[in-house]
């Protein structure tokens, strides 16, 4: 619990100087100086005290292997390295090609440069976020600090992981789609989607709200991917892919404290669960019962919101849509990761960049703030593997997944209110302030030539 009370504590404090940093105009740098320091101090001490306790694990055991094998050796692309199906690479084999050129190199050197690739997706990522979000510093560096003290992200660096890349996909996705370029956006999504499957659910989103471009640009992408993968590897292939990566969890679980999912929530609270261990464990028909009233409970609420009218501002209500759909991929996927939760920096950005009509005012910012708070944490095992722990104690072990479940609601709530845009009191965004000014000084300036055509007549 040390490690928990430190970060909050920590980033209260942090907090606290950035808001009076920023309330003071300009004349502050030494004390932005203080928190921007203070922002690497904390993430670095969040890299050394994160999961897991050997770095870049999952691109040693997965995807360093999985570049080689693809070319040389693709029976064995599959091949568990211990007795669980979480362990290994699980992506369908054409995704495997994109570890070929790190293969090559020696392991040690091959971490370093795809630690340096990752990197260059998150600048990417933020310099894209940063495009569409309020180009104000105070806004751009929240964006930033939302990024760096962001504890599944950290999570996903050190495991050596895709999911950051993924983000990029995704934001790429949304920039698309705030600019016109529905095709292009569709492709982006379903890159995403081919790297976590999850992430599939956008396009059953973009089918539903007859989003066509998008749909063919995300179909016709899928298709040729997999075209592609059955063309190389061949059916045998994708038929052990099945049978070790999906088939397992058809009736079959994992009680892992890294799994925030709510199957993987409600498998945790049985007696004698083991937290500290990735062999699957079988599903009761209550949990899968449960689990999938919730899901279905989840579905059905997001289907009714999503076919209200989008208000004044359908762009805001678009990034509205995509942030509940991306929530719901995490929520109700049976296997969700805890890095899985870096993608919320999606909407999270969103939101701080002033693109999200939600209210700036109430309670919402503070319950925002509360959902950050409970998906952002270092990513860690806060007690000895084997020790016993109580109901409270997993529940608490579960609070990505509550944040994920507070900032779908709050979502849920904003899409609800959306279409009485009166009702939500938005502060504009200092772009469409100025439009408005230039839009009055125009209408002021315009000479008024009714009385000369009035005379004419």
């Amino acid at each position: 619990m040390l490690y928990y009370l430190t970060f909050y504590a920590t980033a209260a404090m942090l907090g606290l100087l950035w808001r009076y940093a920023f309330r003071q105009g300009d004349a502050r740098p030494t004390l932005r100086f203080v928190v921007g320091a203070g922002i690497g101090a904390l993430a670095l001490w969040m890299w050394r005290s994160s999961e897991p306790t050997v770095p870049f694990s999952d691109f040693t055991a997965a995807y360093y292997p999985a570049g080689r094998l693809v070319l040389e050796d693709l029976p064995r692309l599959f091949q568990r390295c211990w007795d669980t199906p979480v362990c290994g690479f699980v992506n369908i084999p054409i995704v495997a090609f994109l570890f070929t050129p790190f293969s090559i190199l020696t392991l040690r050197h091959a971490q370093w440069l795809f630690l340096g690739f990752s990197l260059t997706c998150l600048v990417l990522s933020l310099g894209l976020l940063w495009s569409i979000a309020e180009r104000t510093r105070a806004r751009r560096w929240a964006i930033l600090s939302l990024f760096a003290l962001n504890g599944p992200l950290i999570y996903s660096l050190k495991e050596g992981n895709l999911t950051h890349c993924a983000l990029l996909l995704l934001v790429a996705g949304v920039v698309c789609l705030d600019r016109g370029c529905e095709r292009s956006a569709g492709l982006w999504f379903a890159l995403a989607a081919v790297i976590k499957l999850p992430l599939l659910l956008f396009g059953v989103y973009f089918f539903g709200t007859r989003r066509w471009q998008v749909v063919w640009g995300y179909g016709a992408t899928v298709a040729a991917l997999s075209c592609a993968s059955l063309g190389y590897a061949g059916w045998a292939s994708h038929a052990d892919w099945y049978r070790e990566v999906i088939q397992p969890f058809s009736k079959q679980g994992l009680t892992a404290f890294n799994v925030q999912s709510v199957e993987g929530l409600l498998l945790r609270l049985q007696d004698g669960a083991a937290l500290y261990d990735w062999k699957v464990v079988p599903v009761s028909s209550d949990i899968k019962t449960i689990g999938r009233a919730a899901t279905l409970l989840l579905l059905a609420v997001s289907a009714v919101l999503f076919l209200r009218h989008p208000g004044v501002r359908p762009r805001e209500t678009m990034y509205v849509d995509l942030s509940m759909v991306l929530c719901l991929a995490l929520i109700i996927s049976p296997i969700s990761w805890t890095h899985y939760y870096l993608l919320l920096l999606l909407p999270l950005s969103l939101y701080v960049g002033n693109r999200l009509p939600m209210p700036q005012a109430g309670p919402w910012p503070i319950l925002v703030g509360l959902a950050i708070l409970l998906a952002s944490p270092p990513v860690i095992f806060p007690w000895a593997e084997g020790a016993s722990v109580g109901v409270w104690q997993k529940l608490l072990l579960s609070h990505y997944l509550a944040g994920a479940l507070l900032l779908w609601a709050l979502l849920a709530a904003a899409r609800w209110l959306v279409a009485d845009v009166r009702r939500l009191h938005l502060v504009p965004s200092m772009g469409e302030e100025s439009a408005r000014r230039d839009n009055r000084r125009m209408h002021l300036a315009e000479p008024d030539d009714s009385y000369d055509q009035r005379a004419a007549g």
